[in-house]
């Protein structure tokens, strides 16, 4: 099997996040971020193999001294049923369903309302902010030791519970993107929203 540069080498769009608005709804800090280049060739095209791609956050929140007051980790899993061929979001136990590729991309564009913290844990009249990193997975963590069981050709036991739906993936490509940094994507990319108060927080209820 032969492997040209023009193969190896796909499209790599920045994602990023180009905007971070916290608020708050009920008891808790939220955030809404827009965002650039999602989903992207690169994922897409994991997609639409039967593979599972991922896109990590990671919401900090800090004082105005810097330091860590509380935050969290988000993994929003994307998905293309080959059947159906409709495309999914999973995050947070919960599942999202698209019917074309331009409606995921508007609700990637737009994430809203995604929780931080309690809005307990602001003091009144302290200052704060958040940071937000993104990293893309082309294969999700979760799903690369069933991609390198199908390379290799390993049938180890599949782990209770896991997903059974056949992968209709190409040698080709799954070698492209293991050249491509084990199927990862590490932009490093992260911005800081403005500075806000508990009390400056607005209340977002849609």
């Amino acid at each position: 099997l032969t492997i040209g540069p023009t193969q190896v080498a796909l499209a790599a769009e920045a994602a990023r996040v180009t905007g971070v608005i916290p608020a708050r709804v009920g008891d808790l800090v939220v955030v809404r971020l827009v965002t650039e280049g999602l989903p992207g060739e690169r994922l897409l095209q994991s997609m639409r193999s039967g593979l599972v791609s991922a896109v990590d956050l990671d919401l900090t929140l800090l004082d105005d001294r810097e330091k860590v007051v509380g935050g969290r980790h988000l993994t929003l899993q994307l998905g293309f049923d080959l059947w159906e061929e409709v495309f999914s979001v999973r995050a947070d136990g919960t599942e999202r369903r698209f019917q074309s590729l331009d409606d995921l991309e508007v609700y990637l564009a737009e994430l809203r309302q995604v929780p931080v913290i309690p809005a307990d844990r602001l003091e009144p009249g302290s200052r704060y902010r958040l940071r937000v990193g993104l990293q893309v997975h082309p294969i999700a963590p979760a799903e690369q030791d069933r991609v390198e069981d199908v390379i290799v050709g390993d049938q180890r036991p599949r782990r209770e519970g896991q997903d059974q739906q056949e992968a209709s993936v190409s040698l080709g490509r799954l070698i492209r993107f293991f050249y491509k940094g084990g199927g990862r994507d590490r932009a490093g990319q992260e911005i800081l929203s403005g500075w806000f108060t508990r009390k400056e927080l607005s209340d977002e209820t849609h």
